[in-house]
């Protein structure tokens, strides 16, 4: 995509913790590992050892080795230009340590002439620590280099759908995870999230960072987006995990079951049956006609897992107002799943709130979404898929059918069943509820 313009940053207004803050972001973007942010933002003038931030770069070396390079960043907010014993109080402290390979003395404003003489000068007579002395114009060529990096510090240079876009592409790229305050940005601006891939990356941010019923991404996109969302899934966040080797499988893979159960309920079911067995076929490229040729592996390892975990989160939910089957403790959420506050991740217009599992099904009570189990178990309960074998057509038909049905009535039939099954007790909890409602009109 193109460069992102960047107006002007507003250097002489970044001092004490936002510089700090801006200076951690930068490092961590640039690659260094094991970053430390020693005052904790607390400003010049701190008990911070000589350092604001310690950092280690990484470099590969001819033989195939990796060598560790420490860096000691010293951060200098300034009105005006950074004073000379400043800089000479930090290298000489640095010069004291023997581990420290670099020393970065970093500022919003600039170094005067002879603070560089000197620095030039310090270093032809010192191998170690090398100095570096960055000034507001290093400082902006980074933030232009890692503009969302820079953003989460200073919003401004960065906004809409273009910082959206790079994030994307970051994520997608690198692996690197929206923060929250990235979630809360878009999610009030949820105009601008268009593309499936916008919604995993956000989706993947949120199951790590949120919680989705609060901001259900994957309801955002348009139902003719349905089959791209369900590639992107089950291929698209698969691809960038295996890419990146940074993300986590685990949240990879509830990402990717939320993303189903959101795009299922809008594709018809022989479709979505044909997507979720193979999705390589409706892919373009000569690499994804191999993967489709040898669907049977990725199947197995990556499309069933994701599935399973999809299916197993409705049943935990479906099952929470049941009077056929009952599960205890959740499955797959691991926890009460509190009625139509799970549901609510389908359906945003709702109002908000041991491995060992049990299940329990009374065969000859009725289903609360309305499937025909006469002569069947409740279909959420599904079955093994051995060997990367497909998943079958009712299958999916079944799940969009739960999907649909709960999206629109999370609390199911309860209080229809109770009544036909235990008149009493339907009488009580109607007493109760009418009570309940009563109150709440007085207050």
């Amino acid at each position: 995509m193109h460069d992102p313009v960047i107006p002007e940053v507003p250097w002489e207004t970044i001092k004490g913790k936002a510089l700090e803050s801006l200076l951690f972001e930068l490092t961590e973007a640039m690659g260094g590992v094991d970053v430390i942010w020693r005052t904790g933002g607390t400003g010049d003038g701190a008990p911070d050892g000589g350092r604001d931030l310690e950092a280690v770069f990484l470099h590969p070396t001819p033989d195939g080795d990796v060598e560790r390079e420490k860096w000691w960043i010293e951060v200098k907010g300034r009105g005006g230009s950074v004073e000379s014993a400043a800089v000479k109080s930090a290298v000489l402290n640095a010069a004291g340590h023997d581990d420290v390979d670099v020393l970065v003395v970093a500022s919003n404003s600039v170094f005067t002439n002879p603070t560089r003489d000197w620095v030039q000068e310090w270093s032809r007579s010192h191998k170690r620590p090398k100095v570096r002395l960055w000034d507001r114009a290093n400082l902006d060529r980074l933030v232009r280099k890692y503009p969302v990096t820079a953003a989460r510090v200073i919003p401004e240079i960065i906004q809409g759908k273009e910082r959206l876009e790079l994030l994307t592409e970051q994520f997608q790229e690198v692996g690197r995870t929206p923060l929250e305050e990235d979630l809360a940005y878009f999610w009030k601006n949820r105009h601008w999230v268009t593309t499936p891939e916008e919604v995993a990356c956000l989706t993947y941010s949120e199951v790590t960072l949120g919680d989705l019923n609060h901001r259900p991404w994957g309801t955002l996109l348009d139902a003719e987006e349905a089959p791209s969302l369900l590639v992107e899934a089950i291929v698209g966040l698969v691809m960038t995990s295996l890419r990146t080797q940074v993300l986590a499988n685990s949240k990879a893979s509830q990402a990717a079951a939320y993303l189903i159960q959101c795009s299922l309920p809008n594709i018809p079911p022989e479709l979505a049956h044909a997507l979720v067995n193979n999705p390589f076929e409706f892919l373009e490229g000569e690499h994804w006609e191999k993967a489709a040729q040898a669907i049977e592996g990725y199947r197995e390892h990556a499309i069933i897992p994701c599935w399973n975990i999809s299916r197993e989160q409705l049943l935990d939910a479906c099952s929470n107002d049941c009077v056929r089957v009952s599960v205890d403790p959740g499955i797959a959420l691991g926890e009460d799943p509190r009625g139509p506050h799970f549901w609510r991740r389908l359906n945003p217009e709702m109002t908000a709130g041991d491995d060992r599992s049990l299940i329990m099904e009374a065969r000859d009570k009725p289903c609360a979404v309305g499937f025909d189990l006469t002569h069947r178990s409740c279909p959420l309960l599904g079955s093994d898929h051995a060997d990367g074998e497909e998943i079958p057509l009712q299958e999916v038909e079944d799940l969009s059918r739960v999907i649909q049905y709960r999206k629109k009535r999370p609390d199911g039939r309860f209080l229809e069943l109770s009544r036909d099954l235990h008149p009493k007790v339907h009488e009580s909890v109607s007493k109760l509820i009418e009570k309940a409602i009563g109150k709440d009109s007085r207050e």
